[in-house]
């Protein structure tokens, strides 16, 4: 997942990409991210320019990969013209790794107040590795409740650095796409970790396959914002109510109640114009059958 990077879900109508579309069709679609992903591996996310090397990497034709780098306005070059980047992709990327670097330095904080600020570095090193004289079975419970604390407390804030949501992704559908990821770090980004976890949950509780899985998450997480819903518990709450309305619904529904036709109850009487035998006789051969097809 670090290699990941935003992706808009309408790219494919910006200004610049419907010429490429025009021109190439879908594969110029395809060359443009495949590039930006050659591009996310990069130092500084630039690289040199030497097509024909993308192309054999790509598996596509020289020219095209230098018509799409140099004639559509997706790229910007060094002063020399040595190497190429895409302005709006870094700025992106920019964002991204500022979080990640927030993050990391949040984690760093966390370690040192735990472990006394960073202080005789080699004495708390050393009583990391040595194992405590208390008691194993005291040892353990207190472990399993540090445990279970840390749970409840990264539930709670929605922690999206623990990426609860992928790893549940991954059990019910296997690892996501490119694509797929994109859209989790957006909705991660923009609703948290735990919402975007429970959402998927709900969705793997309905059997929501994989090809629609997005699109169900989505529209669970539009659904709790509307309703104002900000946390797990309060999603948990919002699905439970929903399901008991539901089933009232369904359960308050009148059963329609299908009516014999008057010529197929017992005491059905012909009129004159059915008195004759052989018209009384198909009638009661229908009747019958009726009778025994509703049984």
């Amino acid at each position: 997942m670090n290699n990941y990077f935003p992706h808009d879900s309408n790219a494919r109508n910006s200004d610049k990409l419907i010429p490429v579309r025009m021109k190439y069709g879908a594969e110029g679609y395809g060359i443009y991210f495949m590039i930006l992903e050659r591009l996310r591996d990069e130092n500084n996310y630039m690289s040199v320019v030497d097509y024909n090397v993308i192309a054999f990497d790509l598996r596509v034709d020289t020219s095209k990969v230098k018509d799409i780098v140099e004639n559509f306005g997706l790229f910007a070059f060094t002063e020399k013209g040595e190497c190429f980047y895409s302005e709006s992709f870094n700025k992106r990327m920019e964002i991204k790794d500022d979080k990640s670097k927030k993050r990391s330095e949040a984690g760093k904080k966390g370690a040192e107040k735990r472990w006394g600020n960073g202080k005789d570095s080699k004495n708390n090193g050393n009583a990391i590795a040595k194992p405590y004289k208390n008691d194993s079975k005291e040892s353990k419970g207190k472990e399993t409740k540090l445990k279970e604390t840390k749970v409840s407390s990264s539930e709670q804030a929605g922690d999206d650095s623990i990426l609860n949501s992928v790893q549940s992704f991954q059990q019910l559908w296997n690892f996501p796409n490119m694509v797929q990821q994109n859209t989790l770090m957006e909705f991660i980004d923009l609703y948290g970790d735990g919402l975007v976890d429970a959402a998927i949950k709900v969705a793997g509780s309905k059997d929501v396959n994989k090809s629609k899985s997005i699109a169900f998450i989505e529209s669970c997480l539009k659904e709790w914002s509307d309703a104002n819903v900000k946390t797990i518990e309060q999603a948990r709450e919002y699905q439970r109510t929903r399901n008991t309305k539901r089933q009232s619904n369904y359960q308050s529904q009148p059963t329609r109640k299908e009516e014999l036709p008057n010529w197929a109850k017992d005491d059905y009487e012909q009129s004159q114009e059915q008195e004759d035998p052989e018209v009384l006789a198909e009638v009661e051969r229908k009747r019958q059958e009726y009778l025994k097809g509703a049984k």
